[in-house]
């Protein structure tokens, strides 16, 4: 699809588990680009929510999208009043303070002016291809697991996620809006960039998770073969991956989504 009267924008987006529902989002308009990665439960079963992961990612990529494609104001304000208004859409039927209640990643670009204001919560990823390159990630919750390692605590799922939007934690959008205050921010001008991608974590574990690509490498696949083979790449490595008895987290195949802006 085509934003605005130049840059180009293409996605491709898979589930990890084609039995569950994909719990990325993504969507697009009027020089805008959001993108979720709704986060796993411990327990589907309980999570206080009756909507679910994919409708919690999906609502508030939706009102951030409302939100932020024609405003001036900066993405954390379009942010926070995302999470509050999917916040309101629920409470009243589901326990919005679950220690699992549903909650996501955010991604996000606005074109406006000749500047590209962006804006990272948690894990995804917004990459920037200028004069130099800048990779926009947010550690933190790998922080945590490295910072209970130290203490001689294991990392467990539990363990990590009672750090879940809280000081020296890590920050979700889930349904506190001072969350959206947590992200990484920043702007830079669009006529010094080729090229701008999003992608959740499933959708950058070629760069990040197996070290095969450097991500002026995965840019130029991305570029040269296309989203879709880059994701075919990606599952074939971690099947191959997990045949060989290795696994990287608690799942062969995680959601994955990747977008890119060209001919900016």
């Amino acid at each position: 699809m085509t934003m605005g009267a130049k840059v180009r924008v293409s996605f491709a987006s898979r589930p990890g588990d084609e039995a569950i529902e994909n719990e990325d989002f993504v969507a697009a308009k009027e020089g805008t680009v959001v993108v979720l990665d709704g986060v796993t439960p411990m327990d589907r079963t309980d999570t206080g929510c009756q909507h679910g992961v994919a409708w919690f990612a999906r609502t508030v990529g939706t009102q951030l999208l409302q939100s932020s494609h024609m405003s001036t104001r900066p993405l954390a304000d379009c942010l926070a009043d995302a999470i509050v208004r999917t916040r309101d859409d629920h409470a009243g039927t589901c326990n919005i303070d679950h220690p699992d209640s549903p909650a996501a990643t955010v991604a996000a670009v606005r074109i406006r002016d000749g500047v590209l204001d962006f804006l990272v919560l948690a894990d995804s990823a917004v990459v920037l291809d200028g004069a130099e390159l800048e990779v926009v990630t947010d550690h933190r919750a790998g922080d945590v697991s490295r910072w209970l390692r130290r203490r001689g605590e294991r990392p467990t799922g539990p363990a990590v996620r009672s750090y879940r939007n809280r000081p020296r934690g890590y920050w979700v959008a889930a349904h506190q809006p001072d969350a959206a205050y947590e992200a990484i921010v920043g702007s830079a001008p669009v006529d010094g960039l080729r090229r701008v991608v999003l992608a959740t974590d499933g959708a950058t574990r070629l760069v990040d998770t197996f070290k095969l690509l450097k991500w002026e490498e995965a840019l130029d696949d991305l570029t040269s073969c296309g989203l879709e083979a880059f994701l075919d790449r990606t599952r074939d490595v971690e099947r191959d991956d997990a045949a060989r008895g290795r696994r990287h987290g608690a799942k062969v195949h995680d959601d994955a989504t990747i977008v890119l802006l060209s001919d900016l």
